[in-house]
């Protein structure tokens, strides 16, 4: 077990440097898509590429993925012990096979992320995260949580009223969830009177949805949640196919990655790395992954990757906050903005209690987008705030429309969608 706090630069490299020559050896026996994809690179068996020719790889994406998911799986059946699956909202779900090898590497993975928030054996942690459908990052949390020694509470993404019962009876130190439950949790503590930032909890791990800003600050949401929960929040980068998450550290500059198990980049649309603290396309190359090893993988999630020191004093790389999905980029009236930039606009606005954004094919030089609202009162006025604050932060001003909250709820959660969706894109293009 490393100690990531203790690294040098010369560590990581040397443990990176040994830990791509295992996965290319693996890959190079075992999946008939990294045979041909390197092959067709220029590196035949017996020469397998050193790190230093990671550049000359070309990075793969979801589509190729998919489309040939049983040429890049490493191991028979067999061997397989757990089926986890993408959440499928930009498209058909991506399954993802894991042994029991790579069970015990996600726990380890969760294991000192949590170590990086600070969390020991000492805590009782609420897990407000579904553990069903699917879905890995409920049961990577719970596993890695009790690697460290924490006592783990499942209650899941479950009625506010099992939450309060727990935090009653059981006094936890922190809560994992979605910022928007914990939001919701919040509002319902307080039509009961209830004063959260009294219930004993001093950390919230937030998954899923963004936390921060573009310069690292807190954003509405983690500025709501500190103040009604009294807490201070960690954000986290999570990714499916990449089998393990990365949580910030307390100086909250980005989550860190773990050298041993992950190396990640920043690709501009050509595959080119971007400039430092420059936003790109996130990809990851995995290590110590047995069923579903990757190598330059396009996770198409935009975000900036920090390599210099980090003010805990570790040298791993790190991940910035997501500004937004590569395929969710929009086009209105010659200006490039993603969902993330509107979403931050509504997020911090008085007066909107929910909101989903729309968007449709206007032209080939423009998309149509309209933003719905639910606004408990004053609806006029809170318009008026909302074009106002698009006017100025976002530079767009996109149609806004008052709705009910069950129509949004509708279109934040269709039939049998396991994550809430603030950005529905019904352009012909959306993939």
């Amino acid at each position: 077990m490393i100690d990531e706090a203790s690294l040098s630069a010369g560590d990581i490299r040397r443990i990176q440097e040994k830990a791509w020559d295992e996965t290319i050896a693996h890959v190079s026996a075992h999946s008939a898509f990294y045979r041909e994809h390197l092959a067709l690179a220029g590196f035949r068996p017996g020469r397998p590429p050193p790190l230093d020719a990671l550049p000359d790889i070309p990075p793969i994406d979801k589509s190729t993925l998919s489309e040939r998911t049983d040429d890049f799986v490493c191991v028979p059946m067999e061997e397989v012990v757990e089926i986890t699956t993408t959440s499928g909202t930009t498209g058909r779900a991506l399954v993802v096979p894991m042994t029991e090898s790579d069970m015990r590497r996600l726990a380890y993975n969760e294991y000192l992320s949590f170590r990086c928030v600070g969390l020991t054996a000492r805590d009782t942690v609420l897990l407000g995260v579904t553990l069903d459908r699917c879905f890995i990052a409920g049961l990577a949390y719970s596993i890695g949580l009790r690697q460290l020694g924490c006592a783990v509470v499942r209650v899941g993404a479950s009625a506010p009223q099992m939450h309060f019962e727990m935090i009653d009876r059981l006094k936890p130190t922190a809560i994992v969830s979605v910022p928007s439950f914990l939001r919701l949790l919040a509002d319902r503590a307080g039509e009961e009177g209830r004063d959260l930032s009294k219930s004993g909890v001093t950390r919230a791990v937030c998954i899923g949805e963004p936390l921060r800003a573009p310069d690292m600050t807190p954003n509405a949401a983690a500025a709501d949640i500190m103040k009604r929960w009294g807490v201070r929040v960690f954000s986290t980068y999570g990714n499916t196919e990449l089998q393990g998450s990365l949580c910030e550290c307390g100086a909250g500059r980005g989550g860190h990655a773990h050298p041993e198990l992950t190396l990640v980049e920043a690709l501009d649309e050509a595959g080119r790395p971007v400039g430092a603290g420059e936003a790109g396309e996130i990809t990851a190359t995995t290590f110590g992954v047995r069923g579903l090893p990757l190598v330059r993988y396009r996770t198409g999630d935009v975000a900036a990757v920090y390599s210099e020191p980090c003010a805990c004093g570790r040298v791993t790389q790190r991940i910035g906050p997501v500004v937004g999905r590569k395929h969710q980029k929009l086009k209105v009236k010659g200006a490039t903005i993603y969902p993330s930039t509107l979403q931050a606009v509504l997020d911090s606005c008085q007066g909107v209690e929910s909101y989903v954004i729309l968007a449709r094919s206007e032209s080939s030089l423009s998309d149509a987008i309209e933003v719905v609202v639910h606004c408990p009162s004053d609806e006029d006025r809170t318009i008026c705030r909302l074009r106002d604050a698009f006017r100025g932060r976002a530079k767009v001003v996109p149609g806004i429309r008052c709705a009910q909250k069950a129509e949004i709820e509708a279109l934040q959660m269709p039939e049998g969608s396991r994550k809430r969706r603030f950005f529905v894109d019904l352009r012909g293009n959306a993939s």
